[in-house]
């Protein structure tokens, strides 16, 4: 995230104050109530607390927080529990925030709790998952589902020489955002890649502990294997230390959705050939900038222009979601030019 001068973060606080002026306050305010922007409080649930990914988005949503005069809180469950993801957006509904920001783990679960946020008032957002059925008022997408897996199967095809078995581990079985990208990836292997081969089905963990046994027993399984997909931030370690107990790198490939930091260690020892996804610091601040659209009620145009951004951030009515862009692959070359 590029750091604003301080003129242009001046100016652009005048600008919201001025939009202020005009707009509808908050809507998960005391009513008739009229509060200013510092009143405004935002708050994300993610699907994970504790890793390098959600760190990153923090520090984008942090940015924006002080850019835009809001606050900003984030939470999420300790460990991937969709049970426990819910409990965390309740009780932020029952605290009264203006906007509310989540990451779903199980789009079905949430959706009761995200009805509950709306009928208290509170604006709603989803962000780097989706629940496209619940009355969530925006999606913010880090990219297109199709994009992400076209890319990281052309990743795993450069690295594995476009041939051979590869295997995918993924998260959990009901995260609807997961199943896209390997639903996308896998049809641009049978596309492009017609002699590459999906062997084990797809594999799901939980943890890295868990990913780890899974890629273990997929090698063992399936001992010409040449490549893997790691599919959440947290299954990239576990598969990433399995290939290296194994003894196997630079025998198997291996590509994911990890964070530079997360896939850092395999990426310079070689175990992982590259990782992908996306400037998640920016995510985390088009994620407050869209709680603030919503917030104020400010509407939201086919393209926009958002502060730090070298290009206008593209909404899409149909399906109201605001696209963050194309992903990115990372690799051992660049990764540690990003802090995420």
């Amino acid at each position: 995230m590029k750091k604003h001068s301080t003129a242009w973060a001046a100016l652009v606080a005048a600008a919201l104050v001025l939009t202020a002026c005009s707009e509808t306050p908050g809507t998960g305010s005391e009513p008739g109530a009229a509060p200013s922007d510092d009143d405004l409080r935002f708050a994300m649930v993610t699907q994970l607390e504790g890793i390098p990914y959600f760190a990153g988005f923090k520090a984008g949503a942090d940015s924006a927080a002080a850019d835009l005069g809001v606050s900003y809180t984030q939470t999420g469950p300790s460990k991937v529990d969709s049970g426990e993801q819910v409990r965390v957006l309740d009780n932020l509904v029952s605290q009264g925030y203006d906007a509310i920001a989540l990451s779903p783990l199980d789009p079905t679960s949430i959706n009761n709790s995200i009805s509950s946020a709306r009928e208290a008032g509170i604006a709603v957002a989803t962000s780097d998952a989706d629940a496209p059925d619940s009355e969530r008022q925006m999606f913010v997408s880090q990219a297109t589902d199709e994009a992400l897996g076209a890319t990281v199967m052309d990743a795993l095809a450069d690295g594995m020489g476009g041939e051979g078995q590869y295997a995918i581990v993924s998260g959990s079985a009901d995260t609807a955002t997961f199943n896209n990208w390997i639903d996308a990836a896998m049809a641009q292997q049978e596309a492009e890649y017609p002699d590459m081969e999906l062997v084990g089905g797809v594999r799901h963990a939980l943890d890295s502990a868990a990913a780890l046994s899974e890629a273990q027993n997929l090698m063992t399984a399936f001992p010409d294997l040449k490549g893997i997909i790691a599919v959440p931030s947290n299954a990239v370690p576990g598969v990433g230390q399995a290939v290296t107990n194994a003894g196997r790198i630079g025998d198997i490939a291996v590509t994911g959705f990890g964070s530079p930091a997360t896939a850092g260690p395999f990426l310079e020892s070689g175990a992982m050939t590259s990782t992908v996804l996306w400037d998640v610091t920016k995510l985390g601040y088009l994620t407050v900038w869209a709680l603030y659209q919503l917030a104020t009620e400010t509407s939201v145009e086919a393209e926009n222009d958002v502060p730090g951004f070298d290009e206008p951030v593209s909404y899409d009515e149909a399906t109201s979601t605001l696209l963050l862009g194309d992903p990115q692959v990372f690799t051992k070359d660049d990764y540690a030019d990003y802090d995420f």
